[in-house]
């Protein structure tokens, strides 16, 4: 591992306390020497800042061990990052998804400290700031997302792809805020789950996946007792394997009995996973994974909720052009 970690300068905000050491890289000779450029504990002053204008430079370095201080003075700072007119959708959406990666982590390490449910609120609040007010956050957001499947990665993907959707869908700011949440911790039930299950590169044996089976459960069992989780949340971490048709897990429930979020939610957790690079497939690209879905999982999806995620994806893709016929489909209520 490099001892120097790259961080663009427009990662910091002036004013605030730095944490950590931050260094200039200056090539001599074909050889990196890193200097010293803001002490930690030093304010990111005005005037540091005006220095790094006048070197026109684009990249700080930390020490690579000082990274756990970085993610948290960024997630201390989100708020700012993302209200920060002169920072790129793109630096935000990155430094959004950098803090999410480190708050699930340490989520699904402890799921039962409120702490890590409170912080995972607040990332939801910013992110979903960020997506009413960024007309470039598809591009961007969907830009720093990962294609190698870990639960952590996973969740967040699931979050970013549903406020997404959820905005396409005209949802209003609190149900942007439930449903983002909901799917952050929809997988919060797999930590009781063992891992050589979870990450088995081969078919499960039908043992192992009664054991998957029981994390929806496990999940609402974690979140339900948690004054600060909406129960619009906890419909997606119950209801995310539940199939159209009646046929899935954990209650076997179908068509209305099945809340919007868990419709969306079960469309979005098959799209990223499919995706993605998991232990046992490699990913597929969005196109066959969409064909795939409709053609042959229609049983497990609300047929127009589906029609309109492959509108909303499709609608953003720069090579296609809007059909004549590509109506929006009447959304049912999102009672609790």
């Amino acid at each position: 591992m490099s001892e120097y970690t790259s961080i663009t300068k427009n990662a910091l905000i002036e004013g605030t306390k730095i944490e950590f050491d931050l260094f200039l890289r200056n090539d001599v000779s074909g050889q990196a020497r890193y200097i010293l450029f803001c002490r930690a504990d030093e304010q990111f002053s005005a005037a540091k800042q005006e220095q790094l204008l006048s070197k026109n430079t684009q990249k700080l370095y930390i020490s690579t061990k000082d990274t756990d201080k970085y993610l948290i003075y960024q997630e201390a700072n989100l708020k700012s990052i993302v209200d920060d007119k002169n920072k790129s959708s793109l630096e935000k959406s990155g430094a959004l998804y950098q803090v999410a990666a480190n708050i699930t982590e340490e989520l699904l390490d402890n799921p039962r400290t409120g702490k890590h449910i409170e912080r995972a609120s607040a990332w939801i609040n910013n992110t979903v700031n960020h997506v009413l007010k960024n007309e470039n956050t598809f591009s961007s957001l969907f830009e720093v997302t990962t294609h190698d499947y870990h639960t952590y990665t996973h969740s967040i993907n699931m979050s970013v792809i549903g406020l997404l959707f959820g905005k396409y869908l005209s949802l209003n700011p609190h149900e942007l805020d439930c449903l983002g949440t909901g799917m952050l911790l929809h997988d919060i039930g797999k930590v009781v789950i063992p891992q050589e299950i979870i990450n088995k590169p081969g078919r499960l044996t039908k043992e192992e996946f009664s054991e998957i089976k029981k994390h929806p459960k496990a999940g609402l069992e974690l979140l339900e007792l948690k004054s600060n989780v909406d129960s619009l949340c906890l419909k997606i971490v119950s209801q995310h394997h539940e199939n159209h048709d009646g046929t899935g897990y954990p209650y076997g429930l179908g068509g209305s009995d099945i809340h919007l979020f868990g419709s969306i939610s079960r469309i979005i957790d098959v799209y990223d996973a499919m995706t993605s690079n998991r232990p046992y497939a490699v990913a597929k690209r969005p196109f066959a994974a969409l064909a795939e879905m409709k053609a042959e999982m229609s049983n497990c999806f609300n047929e127009e909720l589906l029609k309109e995620f492959i509108c909303f994806l499709g609608a953003k893709d720069p090579r296609k052009k809007p059909r004549t016929d590509d109506t929006l489909m009447t959304l049912p209520s999102i009672a609790k």
